[in-house]
């Protein structure tokens, strides 16, 4: 018993194991097109985004062996794929590069003590099942960080496009140190850069089946070996080890883990907001369900497994999983393809790498920002909501200047205070009848509606809770006395105040006597269950009465004019 019992404990923790039990032969040959297809696509953009990091381009392959394995092994999604990702690449170096004092071999260390950092963070919230907290990360905060990440990736391959050596990783600073070095320009680099950010483009707009990245470095290579560029004095990436590194934890220490902790949180946030979006997404598509906190997992690991290969922070990719989508992939045995084509790769095939020129990475890269850019989203939030729009171009502005983590912290505090301002002052309204069929609405039209003389009728459009208690109690008294002819009876519809805390109960029942000594009546109409059950542990159910409470608003205004028609035969 005790081995089925260990077997069904890692089928429910690891769901890879339930899809190679259940996975049908007929499927092998999609999923190894579809692998092999991401596989070769993928290898020339994880060797350019190795170049964010400041790192060596073989790093770039060892990150994606490790996060196609990590991420497959515990995915709920069948078609997701993990892997190096341009944005997360800048977010990674822009927090090493400051840190590393431009010791290659630090670079190394912290890129993978921040991947490692990043892969607890989202392990962690899977544990405490926080998958609902990247929603945090709102649309806005999303739309500027791509378009202050994209300017910022562009600015720092400039110099790969001139031929000249920039500092740092601000945009401002690199953009000045290009324009005071532009004399300086290579000129053979630059022709090149020009003539393959053409042919991105080119192929990008006219062939979009062609996967660019890699007609670009098979061109570069080629034109490297035939006119043997080097002589002109073009970069090339140079000499790349063969095989995979042992499996090993980087030393470190706890100083780098307290500085580099807000970046792996602002990582772990993008990759899993990016990564159940996608994983959502083509589950919808293809007919099957998705677990939040199981995606968590599966890129945890995935990072985790990074940092122990002597890669860096790795998420979903957005790219690499159409193409397996569209090559009619199954399972998540297609991620285990494009990791053994890697494997081979980097066993037999590393010395291509040497010819390639490091501006073919910069045009890959600059074309690559220039998809990144958000722009019609921009527009969009202008003429939706100025709030929104305001806060995306905070954080693209914020991270031109101060960089990309203080930049997405910036967004995210942004988010936050913009959703305590929304539910400190709720929408609310006054309901008048209808002339047409006598019912109550929320109505604007003079017109259409009429008020009855001695009755309010107050709908709140959200819950009651501290944040804004004192501001709906206000807003009452204020019309209460504003009223004309007096109040005599206060209607609240209480259809949408699903939830009431202790601190708003109070407030309400403080009003409710401030208005009984008054002479006005407070009615309650189609108050849902917990609302009344609040009433009731305050004690304010018994101080209102049961007479008080009406199942609609028709039938306690009826009871109003009847009231009225007593008092007045």
């Amino acid at each position: 018993m005790r081995p089925v019992w260990i077997f069904k404990h890692l089928q429910s923790g690891v769901p890879l194991i339930t899809t190679l039990k259940e996975y049908r032969l007929g499927w092998l040959s999609k999923d190894s097109i579809a692998g092999l297809s991401a596989c070769i696509v993928s290898i020339p953009s994880v060797i350019a985004y190795a170049e964010l990091v400041h790192l060596p381009a073989i790093a770039g392959l060892y990150a994606a062996l490790a996060a196609a394995i990590g991420y497959a092994l515990f995915s709920s999604s069948r078609h997701v794929i993990a892997g190096p990702d341009a944005a997360i690449g800048l977010l990674a170096g822009s927090a090493i590069l400051p840190l590393s004092g431009g010791d290659p071999a630090r670079i190394v260390v912290l890129a993978a003590v921040l991947s490692i950092l990043s892969g607890f963070v989202l392990l962690l919230a899977a544990r405490l099942k926080l998958g609902v907290v990247a929603d945090l990360l709102s649309r806005p905060v999303l739309i500027g960080y791509l378009n202050g990440a994209s300017l910022v990736l562009i600015a720092t391959q400039l110099g790969k496009m001139f031929g000249i050596k920039t500092e740092g990783e601000e945009f401002f600073e690199v953009v000045f140190t290009v324009i005071e070095k532009l004399p300086q320009t290579q000129v053979p680099t630059f022709v090149l850069g020009v003539l393959l950010v053409g042919l991105l483009v080119g192929l990008a707009r006219w062939v979009p089946r062609v996967p660019g990245a890699l007609a670009v470095c098979a061109v570069a290579i080629v034109a490297t070996f035939a006119l043997d560029l080097g002589s002109y004095g073009i970069a090339l990436v140079g000499t790349v080890p063969s095989g995979i590194p042992f499996l090993t934890i980087p030393s470190f220490h706890w100083a780098d883990v307290a500085s580099l902790a807000p970046a792996a949180v602002a990582i772990a946030f993008l990759a899993f907001s990016d990564g159940i979006l996608l994983a959502q997404t083509f589950a919808e598509k293809n007919g099957y369900e998705v677990r939040p906190n199981r995606e968590l997992v599966a890129l945890g690991s995935a990072n985790i497994l990074a940092g122990v290969w002597q890669g860096f922070p790795v998420s979903a990719s957005q790219s690499r999983t159409s193409i397996v989508d569209s090559a009619g992939g199954k399972t998540q045995v297609a991620q285990l393809i494009l990791a053994l084509g890697l494997l081979l790769f980097l066993f037999f095939l590393t010395g291509l790498i040497a010819l390639l020129p490091k501006v073919a990475l910069g045009a890959i890269l600059i074309v690559t920002a220039i998809g990144m850019l958000e722009v019609a989203s921009l527009k969009g939030l202008y003429k939706i909501d100025r709030v929104e729009f305001g806060i995306a171009l905070g954080v693209t502005l914020a991270i031109l200047i101060a960089g990309v983590v203080p930049g997405i912290i910036l967004g995210l505090l942004l988010s936050l205070i913009s959703v305590l301002i929304e539910i400190s002052r709720p929408g609310d309204a006054i309901l008048r009848r209808l002339v047409s069929d006598g019912r109550f609405h929320d109505c604007r039209d003079e017109d259409e509606a009429e008020s009855v003389p001695g009755l309010l009728v107050y709908r709140l459009y959200a819950p009651l809770n501290f944040a804004n208690a004192r501001h709906v109690m206000t807003r009452i008294r204020t019309l209460v006395d504003e009223a004309d002819p007096p109040v005599r009876w206060l209607i609240i519809d209480a259809q949408a105040i699903h939830d009431m805390d202790v601190t708003a109960a109070q407030r309400f029942a403080e009003l409710h006597r401030e208005l009984a000594d008054e002479g006005v009546d407070v009615k309650i109409a189609d108050a849902p269950r917990p609302f009344l059950e609040e009433l009731a542990r305050v004690g304010l159910s018994e101080e209102i009465g049961r007479r008080d409470f009406f199942v609609s608003v028709k039938k306690a205004v009826d009871a109003f004019e009847q009231y009225c028609a007593g008092r007045n035969p």
